[in-house]
């Protein structure tokens, strides 16, 4: 990312710093990470609410909508953990690569871009049972 970044900026800004160039460069993968573990977050919830909550003769998943009004907590918090499992596995390979560095600090993020996720869809799911109480 650093290259493509390096250029968008120096494109931008002809006069940018190294220090600026770095700084963005660390904000925008952090951000990247945050997305991609948040997405990551989602879709661990989505397999582990079907396998938790439809029976095994179920051939097609319901909605989205039918996984945020029937929400497990348990999925929920199977979900995070098997994020907060990629990130550490994540982190500990790049501790092994040469010019990387693997950090608790980063799991730490990662998996509260994770966490993030889940309170949003509780969130969601809170403010579509009022939308839901109000109208009837």
């Amino acid at each position: 990312t650093a290259h493509l970044l390096r250029a968008i900026a120096r494109f931008l800004d002809p006069q940018i710093s190294l220090a600026h160039l770095l700084l963005l460069n660390a904000v925008v993968r952090k951000i990247g990470h945050g997305i991609g573990y948040g997405i990551l977050s989602l879709l661990m919830l989505r397999a582990w609410w079907a396998t938790l909550m439809l029976p095994r003769s179920a051939t097609r998943l319901p909605s989205w909508t039918a996984m945020v009004t029937t929400w497990s907590a348990r999925a929920a918090v199977l979900a995070l953990l098997s994020a907060a499992a990629v990130a550490g596995l994540d982190e500990w390979h790049q501790a092994s690569l040469p010019g990387r560095t693997g950090t608790i600090r980063d799991v730490a993020l990662d998996t509260m871009a994770a966490a993030f996720v889940q309170l949003v869809i509780v969130a969601a799911r809170a403010l579509r049972g009022k939308q839901t109480a109000l109208s009837s």
